[in-house]
């Protein structure tokens, strides 16, 4: 039993998900999984610009002011991808592939401005400045490095889309590096399929010794 309990908090972490408001005993909470020997992760956080360009999400409360009295709980923060894909890396799937991603590189490279999806085909200014959006995200993330903490992004972030250069590296004038010093501290949900849920017998498989049959 023992070795099973092992098995389970290592592979399983406590994802905190961001529908609801904490409850006033939130930290006791933490507290008690960490104990069982959980690693909690922290859903879909939001920046104070994000809500400031977006509108606040009604049914997201995990800002990242939210988060500072928490953050010592938590071994892995998840940038919502809102916050990633329209306002750092300026490739959210709502802009698929054509003009109106491009229109959003060239915004940000003329006006410095962040545009973001409206409708099915249109754009809006969010009057956000981009590199205030790097500023405020690489801030942010020096807090967690040296916490040694990680961040996921949940959204596919490409080094040979032109969008995502701009911000990988904008970052670097902030002394962020996600793809060089700092890679360790960074992961990326998603992929070129989009997100994609593991089916129960794929993680079965994996979990079985090599050799055992199904």
């Amino acid at each position: 039993k023992d070795k099973d309990r092992q098995l389970l908090v290592s592979t399983v972490p406590i994802e905190v998900c961001e529908d609801q408001e904490d409850p006033p005993n939130m930290e006791i909470l933490l507290a008690e999984w960490q104990k069982l020997g959980f690693r909690l992760a922290y859903d879909d956080t939001v920046s104070e610009l994000t809500c400031q360009a977006l509108g606040k999400p009604s049914g997201n409360f995990h800002t990242t002011q939210n988060l500072q009295p928490l953050l010592k709980y938590f071994w892995l923060v998840k940038v919502d991808i809102d916050w990633a894909g329209h306002l750092i890396f300026l490739c959210h799937p709502r802009l698929g592939q054509g003009d109106r991603k491009a229109e959003v590189l060239s915004r940000v490279r003329a006006e410095g401005l962040v545009y973001v999806a409206q409708g099915p085909s249109s754009l809006r200014n969010t009057g956000v400045k981009h590199a205030d959006v790097l500023a405020e995200f690489a801030a942010w993330a020096r807090q967690i490095i040296l916490l040694e903490k990680k961040i996921c992004f949940e959204l596919t972030v490409k080094r040979d889309d032109p969008n995502c250069v701009v911000a990988i590296e904008g970052l670097r004038q902030f002394d962020i590096d996600i793809f060089g010093k700092h890679a360790e501290y960074f992961c990326f949900q998603g992929g070129i399929c989009g997100p994609k849920a593991f089916l129960p017998e794929h993680l079965a498989n994996a979990m079985r010794p090599h050799g055992d049959a199904a």
